[in-house]
């Protein structure tokens, strides 16, 4: 069957299912009591009523309307019967879909209109608090902020905590106060004598005085650090290399670039920015130089190294003989006084040997002595007694008894040693 002559089935059966117009008042009353009735019956048979609604559904589709929103009815519609349950052992018309879209519509009038109040309540609520937060900010520590309303930076300055501000009037921006180190970009600048060098990786570490920081924000915006401090820092290397050689800023000049640089700078915040910005170091590596002037400055430098090395070693050879020398000073000196400890403990030994001997000689001297005052007092006392024994009479007694013993004597006269010997004996 075709999609024309199917629509033309389904305006004629919905013609012929029109309710029934010529019910009365009351009539309208039984029936709000049997649609009541049959909606609780078709809660109470679901099931049912799904599978009926299921073989409905697989009927032609001439008795079925698919495009219509109204719901077929028959001659004894089932949603609005007076029967408890559908009777099914007879032969009826085909069942019926009950209008719930319609019911649903008439209790949901009034909860749609509740829901889109309650709705715009949300979203005035919702509003309201976003405003509420959107005016209460939070200043992190290190950090201060600053105000502009309507685009005019204000005065004020908050410090870290919690604070208000008028919503959609005021806009709050945070500004670093603490130590702050930045990177500058690459800078090139072109020496005395024309050769062109890049500074990189050049450092700043600064930090802001709250005081002045409105001035300086007033004046220069909020990246005043670029107009006050990186801008002079690349004027300053300019205006140095400007007046130095290549090999100034490379080598004999380089250690002074940084503290000229530095002052400089100072000088020009003071002069420019009332002094808001203090910088606290800066650091400024060796410039990139033209390649070959580069290798040149290398084969110096390797020169350099290998003189560095050469006397290096001229000085540790000096060294070497130097440590040799004070190795053998120190051995002679050592044996020196080795030696001069040997030498004095001879002499010690010596000098007791010398005062034992002297000792010994004196034990003997006295010794010798004391044998010699014996003998002589021996013999002292002997030639006493001799003295006092050997009177002339005893001497002559006993020369005569020794010469009694001789019967002969031979002497020639008086003046021989015998005969005057004899005469002084014997006398006269």
């Amino acid at each position: 069957m075709s999609q024309e002559s199917l629509r033309g089935e389904i305006d004629k059966e919905v013609e012929h299912s029109e309710p029934y117009p010529s019910r009365s008042k009351s009539g309208s009353s039984e029936e709000s009591k049997v649609e009541l009735t049959s909606i609780s019956t078709l809660e109470s048979t679901e099931e049912e009523v799904d599978e009926k609604s299921n073989k409905y559904k697989e009927r032609e589709l001439d008795t079925v309307s698919i495009f219509s929103d109204r719901p077929f009815t028959s001659d004894i519609p089932t949603a609005y019967s007076e029967y408890t349950s559908p009777r099914f052992d007879e032969k009826q018309q085909p069942l019926t879909m009950p209008d719930i879209e319609c019911l649903q519509n008439r209790l949901g009038g009034n909860i749609s209109i509740c829901k889109f109040c309650s709705g715009i309540l949300l979203v005035v609520i919702v509003g309201i608090f976003s405003i509420i937060l959107s005016s209460v900010h939070k200043i992190e520590e290190g950090n201060v902020g600053v105000y502009y309303k309507y685009g005019a930076i204000m005065d004020t300055v908050t410090y870290p905590g919690v604070h208000y501000m008028t919503p959609f009037a005021v806009d709050v921006f945070e500004m670093q106060i603490r130590p702050q180190t930045d990177t500058l970009n690459p800078m090139r600048s072109v020496t005395k004598d024309g050769i062109q060098n890049t500074f990189k990786d050049v450092q700043v570490i600064t930090r802001i005085r709250v005081d002045k920081l409105v001035h300086m924000i007033k004046n220069y915006g909020r990246e005043f650090k670029h107009a006050l401090v990186f801008d002079r820092i690349k004027e300053e290397l300019r205006i140095f290399c400007a007046n130095s050689t290549v090999d100034e800023v490379y080598n004999t000049k380089f250690l002074a670039i940084v503290a000229q640089v530095k002052q400089n700078v100072i000088d020009s915040i003071t002069r420019l920015g009332d002094g808001g910005l203090e910088v606290l170091n800066l650091v400024i590596p060796k410039p990139e130089i033209p390649d070959d002037i580069a290798h040149n400055y290398k084969q110096v430098k390797v020169q350099w190294t290998e003189q560095l090395v050469a006397t290096q070693q001229q000085k540790t050879e000096a060294i070497k003989k130097e440590t040799e020398k004070i190795r053998a000073i120190a051995d002679a000196e050592r044996n020196k006084a080795v030696l001069q400890i040997k030498i004095q403990e001879k002499i010690i030994e010596k000098e007791g040997d010398l005062n034992i001997s002297a000792i010994n000689n004196n034990i003997l001297k006295d010794k010798e002595e004391n044998g010699a005052n014996i003998e002589k007092y021996k013999i002292e006392k002997e030639a006493e007694a001799n003295k006092a024994l050997y009177t002339p009479e005893y001497v002559q007694l006993n020369m005569a008894k020794s010469m009694s013993n001789n019967t002969k004597y031979y002497f020639s006269g008086q003046e021989s040693a015998l005969g005057g010997l004899m005469a002084k004996i014997f006398g006269n």
